[in-house]
């Protein structure tokens, strides 16, 4: 600022000069002072803004797929809440794809962004993608699905073993308790932290207090709502006796409902998991007797909120994650087709 405002001052001085060898002997020299002024006001005006704009972060944040609506309405709350701190977001989808992932975050490394917000399509590929962040000295929280050895720093997700047993519960109460029931499972991926942590949960709570159920687990390599149609169809030809499902995503839900409805198997109970309001939508249409009986889920909006919390802490140095078990979790919350009329999953 000292060069800057020599230089105004040298300028002034000239001005002065000039006017004086053109014999303009009217002129006061004073009457260049708040010319001055206003310049320099402006200059540091400037000088604020760069400022201002240099302190302004960035945010990315790497949702699973943008085409389910658990994904896409966690984004828009997290760039809601990066907005209303005066900070900048961007949104990459990587379609489910674990290697399109990695590019996206390498790319956001590379760009420079202030801060990652992700889920983790492969929670062991995941590490390698927190340890690029870590060496680029950019803070990166995950959520839902987490990286396995815990390195993130800040973790949000919701207790799925426990949504597991709720939906296990629920079947049965669906069943009214049918000793011998069959019912089918959309097998774990083991990439998939979340899922195996739902799939168990369910079978856990089904070995404990009804042993002789029978459960079968499959999968199919589509995870498309159309491909969970397609495989739903599949099982339920393969195995015609089978008095339920359970599908621990929204995609395979609808998919799976939808098969048994056109196969015109009404016996069959559908349980899911996320508690969309795609699903609430179908409990409440078709009341109590629905068939899509009920889904744990986890709200969105809360999720997303809370990582734009930790980033917001990480940066002002109010909180520091003291090692991989210091994980944010919340309960998930229960829609049935006995309170499908007045749920909601963010409150």
């Amino acid at each position: 600022m000292k060069k800057k405002l020599l230089s105004i001052f040298l300028v002034g001085c000239m001005t002065a000069t000039m006017l004086i060898g053109c014999g303009s002997s009217n002129a006061d020299p004073q009457e260049a002072t708040p010319t001055e002024e206003n310049t320099v006001a402006k200059e540091e005006e400037t000088a604020s803004a760069e400022e201002t704009s240099e302190d302004k972060k960035m945010i990315g944040i790497v949702p699973w797929d943008m085409a389910q609506a658990f994904e896409a309405d966690l984004a828009a709350v997290a760039e809601e809440e990066i907005e209303a701190r005066g900070w900048d977001s961007v949104v990459m989808d990587p379609k489910g794809d674990w290697a399109q992932m990695y590019t996206i975050i390498e790319n956001l490394v590379t760009q420079g962004v202030d801060g990652i917000i992700y889920t983790a399509i492969d929670t062991d590929g995941a590490n390698d993608a927190v340890a690029l962040a870590h060496e680029a000295g950019i803070p990166i929280v995950d959520f839902d699905c987490l990286a396995s050895e815990g390195g993130a720093d800040a973790s949000v997700r919701y207790n799925d073993y426990a949504g597991g047993q709720m939906a296990a519960e629920m079947c049965m109460e669906a069943l009214e308790g049918k000793e011998d029931a069959s019912i089918i499972i959309f097998e774990e991926e083991p990439s998939i932290a979340s899922s195996g942590l739902r799939v168990n949960g369910f079978s856990d709570w089904m070995d404990e207090n009804y042993p002789n159920v029978t459960i079968v687990k499959n999968r199919s390599t589509d995870r498309t709502t159309d491909g969970c149609y397609i495989w739903a169809t599949d099982m339920i030809t393969a195995y015609p006796d089978a008095d339920a499902f359970f599908l621990y995503w929204n995609e395979c839900v609808m998919g799976t409902y939808n098969a048994l409805q056109d196969a015109g198997r009404d016996d069959v109970y559908v349980i899911g998991y996320d508690a969309t309001p795609e699903q609430q939508a179908v409990m409440q249409e078709e009341g109590e007797n629905c068939k899509l009986y009920a889904s744990p889920g986890m709200s969105p909006e809360k999720m997303g909120r809370k990582c734009v919390e930790f980033m917001e802490q990480i940066f002002d140095g109010s909180y520091t994650r003291s090692g991989p078990d210091d994980i944010y979790e919340m309960q998930p919350e229960l829609l049935t087709v006995h309170n499908a009329a007045d749920f909601d999953i963010n409150k």
